[in-house]
């Protein structure tokens, strides 16, 4: 099987999570002999090889509007002609394109669902930037159908979540064939030994500082733990100095660190260096690909009971409604009186239902069922 990956981004660029889920599928597909995959991406010009894959960076492309990257990239991808058996569209934004190339070239695609960038962010209770918010009121009011429109020749969908599956059936995608396949673990994410103990438990946040992420909930959950209690918020983004202003103004004030943006090859150490992490989310967020390195951390989990993070937690005690402090402080209390026997389960049940060897099965019946079809 011959398979192109189109992505807007791939790895070393702008590594995220997003990134770093295209290229472990990449990655394990070709390792494991199951596809000849080649990566097409838009962050640049060049041809490489990136962890045994082929990589091909077309071009940069803007943001915004959704119409010029997506035309951008069709003729792109239109030029280069990719001599494929199937498609496979990946970090949304170029899904249109994607869409449209597989019924010109009458080669079946699929894609993954892992965000929202065609639906209006107010109806999934996201508070949008001033730039996104005249971006719907003006230019994605008049993209918007035509966009999906081309989105949905795609053959199937593959949401990380069955979260994101019933956003996108809400808003015009509900006779669309969906199937359901999460992420995979990094069986290469190494954790150093765990540290001697402080005496305090550590609580752990790992992600962009935006709104959505609810990490203000869980500064002021902190004024309600006892001070045995520390936090350490790695990541950076938007919200980072109104954040550090919040915490300064609460009585945990001193038990609250923030590190701003951490390299992905750092971040082990933040796992090794907690007993609870904790996801306090207010949106229908897609997946969480932290959640999955913190349970490979043999940590206990907390999270809001919204989206795809509600699916992965498995022990239904440490999740909690969104935007509810003293919800999460009674939450991380259970998971750190019982820090040790969960973080032992979760290790794991991340490894049962999240390792490649359980996920990449999934991806291949997804290609074999429209290869067949």
């Amino acid at each position: 099987m011959t398979l192109a990956l189109v992505t807007p981004r791939y790895p070393p660029t702008h590594a995220g999570g997003g990134e770093i889920s295209a290229r472990l599928l990449a990655e394990q597909l070709t390792e494991r002999g199951i596809a000849d995959v080649t990566v097409y991406s838009f962050d640049g010009e060049t041809e490489e090889t990136v962890g045994g894959v082929t990589v091909r960076r077309l071009t940069d492309l803007p943001q915004y509007p959704y119409t010029l990257p997506n035309e951008i990239a069709f003729r792109k991808l239109r030029a280069v002609d990719p001599d494929c058996d199937l498609f496979h569209a990946y970090n949304m934004h170029l899904h249109p394109a994607v869409g449209r190339l597989s019924e010109q070239l009458n080669t079946p695609a699929v894609a993954t669902l892992n965000a929202y960038p065609l639906i209006d962010w107010s109806q999934l209770g996201i508070t949008p930037s001033l730039q996104r918010k005249l971006y719907e009121c003006t230019l994605l009011r008049l993209e918007q159908s035509r966009l999906k429109r081309q989105m949905k020749k795609i053959d199937l969908f593959l949401p990380l979540s069955t979260a994101i599956e019933e956003v996108y059936r809400d808003h015009g995608f509900e006779d669309a064939k969906f199937k359901t396949i999460p992420n995979t673990l990094d069986p290469d994410f190494d954790v150093p030994d765990t540290g001697a103990s402080s005496g305090s438990v550590r609580l752990l946040y790992v992600g962009h500082l935006r709104d959505t992420k609810g990490v203000s909930y869980l500064v002021d959950a902190m004024a309600l733990l006892p001070s045995k209690f520390e936090l350490s918020v790695v990541g950076g983004g938007p919200e980072q100095t109104s954040l550090e202003a919040r915490a300064a103004e609460s009585s945990a004030a001193g038990r609250i660190e923030f590190t701003g943006n951490v390299p992905y090859e750092a971040v082990a150490r933040s796992y090794t260096d907690a007993d609870v992490f904790v996801h306090p989310g207010i949106w229908p967020e897609p997946f969480g690909r932290t959640i999955l390195e913190a349970m490979q951390a043999g940590l206990a989990i907390v999270a809001t009971d919204v989206g795809g993070p509600g699916e992965t937690v498995p022990n239904e005690a440490l999740l909690c409604a969104p935007g509810d402090p003293q919800g999460l402080a009674d939450s991380i209390e259970h998971a750190a009186d019982n820090a040790e026997e969960i973080g032992r389960s979760n290790e794991q049940y991340v490894r049962e239902r999240y390792h490649p060897d359980v996920v990449v099965p999934q991806f291949v019946d997804a290609y074999e069922r429209v290869l067949e079809s």
